[in-house]
């Protein structure tokens, strides 16, 4: 069976979504994950989570999905190798020279490809499988019987996401560049890591400036008015059944950057779920419904807060105005 993996932005909640029923929780590290400092863990944080997991049985994995320039590999290794030894299970990976490096250093580990590879077909999840990947991230496009033929024939981990955005988006998740053009500031640290504001991809958080309105034209008409470029996603529910059963390993919960207090509603509902769909051969879901309706509005308010916020930051950065409110 699937298991639950929650999201842990601060140590409080990794602590909290493993005490709730998750069977691992996900960790970034300061500069080294796709998301701004204040939803990441530093090194004392890190052991601590990881002997708290380990006593009760539960596992860690932890986000290192940046692409690291070539002077940074030697700092990429010295951290998978600290949290492997402190007991670590798994690493997020984007960078697929760095995934191979991983596993030749640390043939044991799990690793789990990142959003950050924007996996579009079949041919890039058996690619990835032959270069070291334990789990390949689907993106929540895929249809049930794309996974289930991935399942099958491939024989990779299949990790997917409890989300999903209704339109597809116009853009791939994970290979997006537009926030590093709007707010880029670098700085390197005293252990030599290269900081880029902006860029996700570099250890900087997401500006999210896909979630403002963009009017789109050619030379003759508007295509488009006043649209957002990517939707936010909706939680899953009915849709679990089929995608367990089509092979899904690893059921991750978003999160990282949202409230603890959410955060913990969210676990509690699908280790229910979950558990529903395990116990009954033809599973009733409806009498979560209500609950996870109040979750998706509850979600929605914090990413808006969290959007504005960012894409304040991205107008200041580009030497314009903030955001009205």
């Amino acid at each position: 069976m699937a298991i639950l993996m929650a999201p842990g932005g601060t140590l409080e909640m990794a602590k909290m979504v493993l005490d709730e029923g998750a069977e691992a929780t996900y960790v970034g590290v300061k500069g080294w994950s796709r998301r701004g400092a204040r939803d990441e863990l530093d090194d004392n944080d890190i052991h601590e989570i990881i002997d708290y997991a380990g006593e009760r049985h539960r596992e860690v994995r932890i986000v290192l999905n940046t692409l690291p320039s070539s002077t940074e590999i030697p700092l990429f290794l010295e951290h998978i190798e600290r949290y492997s030894n402190w007991g670590a299970k798994g690493f997020m990976i984007s960078d697929i020279g760095l995934m191979r490096l991983a596993r030749q250093h640390l043939p044991d580990i799990d690793i789990h490809t990142s959003v950050g590879f924007g996996i579009t077909n079949y041919e890039d999840v058996k690619f990835l499988k032959e270069m070291g990947a334990t789990y390949v991230v689907l993106p929540y496009r895929l249809s049930v019987e794309e996974i289930a033929r991935i399942s099958e024939e491939i024989g990779s981990g299949i990790e997917v996401f409890l989300f999903k955005t209704p339109s597809g988006g116009k853009i791939c998740p994970g290979k997006c560049m537009m926030s590093s053009y709007f707010s880029f500031k670098r700085s390197v640290d005293a252990q030599g890591k290269d900081h880029f504001y902006g860029s996700a991809s570099r250890g900087g958080d997401c500006l999210r400036v896909c979630q403002t309105k963009w009017d789109f034209s050619d030379e003759t008409a508007i295509l488009d008015e006043g649209i957002t470029i990517k939707e936010n996603p909706a939680l899953w529910l009915h849709e679990l059944p089929a995608y367990l059963d089509a092979g899904v390993d690893c059921l991750k919960v978003p999160g990282r950057d949202r409230s603890t207090e959410l955060v913990r509603e969210l676990i509690r509902l699908y280790r229910r779920v979950v558990d529903t769909i395990k116990e009954q051969d033809n599973p009733d879901l409806q009498r979560f419904d209500e609950p996870l309706v109040a979750l998706r509005e509850r979600w929605r308010t914090e990413r808006g807060r969290r959007d504005k916020r960012l894409l304040g930051e991205a107008l200041l950065g580009s030497g314009q105005a903030a955001i009205a409110s």
